[in-house]
C-alpha cells in the first residue's frame, strides 16, 4: 500500500513540477526571443521557442499580467516566431499571434505609441515572412512548389486579408492546384476592392471567366454560363476594346447551340476588326462545328444536304485561311483546317462505300470513281497544308497530329509523305496495327519490297 502511496506522491509532485517550472515571466520570454538571434542549431531554437511559450501562456494566466501592454506584444512576437519557425508546436500560432498583437490599443488601452507600432510591426513582419516564403516555392532551383506557396500565401492572408500581392498571386497558385472555387474567391475580392492596375484587373477577369467557363460542370454552368456572362459584360464596360471577352461571348453561344446569336456577334466584331486572327478563328469553329451538326441531321434530301455542307465547310476553311493570314504561326488554325477539309469530303467518301453494287451493275465503277473524285476535289488542297505542317514540325509532330493528317497523304496517293509520317510514329510505337497496314501498303506502292516485308514482320509480331 505505501508502495502505491509513494507511487502515487511522485506522479502529482511531478505534474506540479512540470506546471511551476514556468512561473509566467514576460522577461524570460523575451530573453529566449533574444537567445534565437544568437544560434543556428534548430534543437536549441525548438527549445527556447517551447520555453518561451510555456512562459507567455503561464503569463496571461496570471490576472495582473492580463492587462499589461508588454505581456501581450510578447506573447505576440513569440507565437510569431513559432508560426515562422516551428509551427507544430502550436497549430493556431499565428491566430495566437494575431490575438496578441490586436489587443494591444484596443482592449489594452495604452498611451505607449511604440508598443502600437511595434505590434503594427509584428503582423507585417509574420505576413512578410509568408509572402516571402510563398515567392521561394515558386522560384525555387526545382519544380515550382505549389502546394507549399498557396500554404504560404493563405497564411499571409489571414494576418492581411487584404493583401492585394497575397490574393493576387495566392489567386494564380490555386488555380495551378486546381483549386479554383479558392481562385474566384481570392479574384472576387480583388474586384471589389478595385485596387489593381488595369492589366492586372483585365488578367483576373479573364481567368475569372475561363475558370467558371473551362469548368461548366462543376460550378453548374453549363446550362447558362451564368456566372461567366455575368463576369464578360462587367469586362467589356472595364475594357471595351479587349476581343478576349466577346470572344468567349461567342463560344458561349455556340456551345449553347445559339447558332445564329454566334454568327451575328462574330459578324458584328469582325465588322469592327476585320483582322483579328481570333475572331476569324472564332469563325471558323463556328462553321466548322455547324457542318458536323449537319452532317447528322436528317432534315435535307441528299442534293440539299451535300451543298450545304460543301458551303459550310468551305466556309470554315476560308476563316481558317484568314486565321493563319493574320496569325501565321497558329499551329491549332492550320489542324484545325485539316479536319475541315477532311469533314468536307467524307459525305463523298461515305456514298461511296455505301454504293449498291448489284443495283448499279454497269454504271457501279463511274459512280464510284465519281464520288471519289468529288471527295478528293475537296481534299486535295488540303494536302498542301499537311505537307507544311509536316515539314514545320519535323520529328517532333506529336502522335494526335499524325492521326490528322497521315488520312490526306494516304487518300491523295502522296506514298512519300505518308512513309515520312508514319515512320515518324511507327518508330516511336510500333505496336499500332492500323498505321503498320498503311505503311507496309504504302512501301508496296513505290516498290520497296525490302521495308514492306520488315513491317510485315512487324504485323505478325502483333498476332
Amino acid at each position: 500500500m505505501k508502495k502505491y502511496l509513494l507511487t502515487i506522491i511522485l506522479f502529482c509532485f511531478s505534474i506540479i513540477n512540470a506546471f511551476s517550472q514556468y512561473k509566467g515571466s514576460i522577461n524570460k520570454a523575451r530573453s529566449y526571443l533574444t537567445k534565437l538571434e544568437l544560434t543556428t542549431d534548430q534543437s536549441e531554437i525548438n527549445n527556447f521557442l517551447k520555453d518561451a511559450k510555456g512562459e507567455v501562456d503561464a503569463a496571461i494566466q496570471i490576472e495582473k499580467n492580463v492587462e499589461k501592454v508588454d505581456t501581450w506584444l510578447t506573447r505576440g512576437d513569440v507565437y510569431a516566431e513559432i508560426a515562422k519557425k516551428f509551427p507544430e508546436l502550436d497549430e493556431d500560432a499565428i491566430d495566437k499571434a494575431l490575438e496578441s498583437y490586436d489587443k494591444i490599443g484596443f482592449e489594452i488601452e495604452t498611451k505607449n505609441i511604440s508598443a502600437i507600432e511595434n505590434a503594427g510591426i509584428g503582423k507585417q513582419n509574420l505576413s512578410t515572412f509568408f509572402i516571402n516564403q510563398a515567392i521561394i516555392s515558386l522560384q525555387g532551383s526545382n519544380a515550382p512548389d505549389y502546394e507549399q506557396a498557396y500554404i504560404s500565401f493563405s497564411n499571409s492572408l489571414k494576418i492581411n486579408p487584404n493583401d492585394t500581392l497575397g490574393l493576387l498571386y495566392g489567386g494564380f497558385v490555386a488555380e495551378q492546384l486546381s483549386k479554383f472555387t479558392e481562385a474566384l474567391d481570392f479574384y472576387d475580392k480583388l474586384m471589389k476592392m478595385k485596387v489593381l492596375n488595369n492589366k492586372n484587373t483585365n488578367t483576373i477577369y479573364q481567368n475569372s471567366v475561363n475558370i467558371y467557363y473551362s469548368n461548366c460542370e462543376e460550378f453548374e454552368e453549363c446550362e447558362s454560363f451564368g456566372n461567366s456572362i455575368r463576369l464578360i459584360n462587367e469586362a467589356k464596360e472595364l475594357f471595351p476594346e479587349n476581343n478576349y471577352y466577346p470572344s468567349v461571348e461567342i463560344n458561349i453561344a455556340m456551345r449553347l447551340n445559339k447558332v445564329e446569336e454566334a454568327r451575328g456577334k462574330i459578324d458584328n466584331q469582325l465588322s469592327m476588326d476585320p483582322e483579328n486572327a481570333n475572331l476569324h478563328f472564332n469563325r471558323a469553329v463556328l462553321y466548322y462545328n455547324l457542318g458536323l451538326a449537319l452532317t447528322e441531321s436528317n432534315e435535307f434530301n441528299e442534293s440539299q444536304k451535300l451543298d450545304t455542307l460543301d458551303k459550310v465547310f468551305k466556309t470554315a476553311i476560308e476563316s481558317y485561311k484568314s486565321t493563319l493570314q493574320y496569325d501565321p504561326s497558329n499551329e491549332r488554325a492550320l489542324l484545325y483546317m485539316l479536319d475541315a477539309y477532311k469533314a468536307n469530303a467524307k459525305p463523298y467518301y461515305d456514298l461511296e462505300r455505301n454504293l449498291d453494287f448489284l443495283a448499279l451493275k454497269n454504271k457501279y465503277q463511274a459512280e464510284s470513281d465519281r464520288l471519289k473524285g468529288e471527295g478528293n476535289s475537296r481534299i486535295s488542297e488540303g494536302q498542301v497544308y499537311a505537307i507544311d505542317y509536316l515539314n514545320l514540325k519535323g520529328e517532333d509532330i506529336s502522335n494526335d497530329d499524325i492521326a490528322t493528317i497521315y488520312p490526306i497523304f494516304s487518300i491523295m496517293e502522296d506514298y512519300e509523305n505518308l512513309i515520312k509520317v508514319l515512320s515518324i510514329s511507327v518508330n516511336r510505337d510500333n505496336t499500332n496495327a492500323e498505321y503498320l497496314e498503311v505503311l507496309r501498303n504504302a512501301y508496296m506502292k513505290i516498290k520497296d519490297y525490302e521495308n514492306a516485308e520488315n513491317i510485315y514482320q512487324m504485323i505478325l509480331k502483333l498476332q
